[in-house]
């Protein structure tokens, strides 16, 4: 089996809570308490295509396209981590994980869009 950086294993008892190494359960690290071990890389990768994309359409300069970057990232962590969560068999570890998913793409976008802020003017 390949390895994936982007999820980690957890044990069955929390499924959210990768400090400690478990089963074969995949859960994306974006899902995780421990979610800002990716956090960085993603507002450098959604700040560096959100300028990329206003020099190709000034109209893109919008704050709405780092707010769908961080969204898409939030729904494709929890799209990768849905075998994992779903083994889980309880609905409360996927609301918990949809709302982390959530939280974390409003604070990763809020970050882009703060720093941006703070360099450019």
């Amino acid at each position: 089996m390949a390895t994936n950086v982007f999820t980690v294993t957890t044990r069955a008892e929390s499924p959210l809570d990768a400090s400690q190494p478990g089963s074969t359960r995949g859960i994306s690290n974006f899902l995780t308490l421990q979610s800002f071990t990716n956090f960085a890389a993603m507002a450098g990768a959604i700040s560096a295509a959100w300028h990329a994309l206003r020099q190709l359409e000034p109209a893109l300069a919008t704050l709405w396209v780092p707010y769908g970057f961080a969204l898409a990232w939030g729904v494709i962590s929890f799209v990768m981590s849905w075998s994992g969560l779903r083994r889980e068999g309880q609905v409360g570890t996927l609301l918990a994980a949809a709302f982390i998913a959530l939280v974390n793409a409003l604070v990763l976008a809020g970050a882009v869009v703060g720093t941006d802020s703070a360099f450019t003017h």
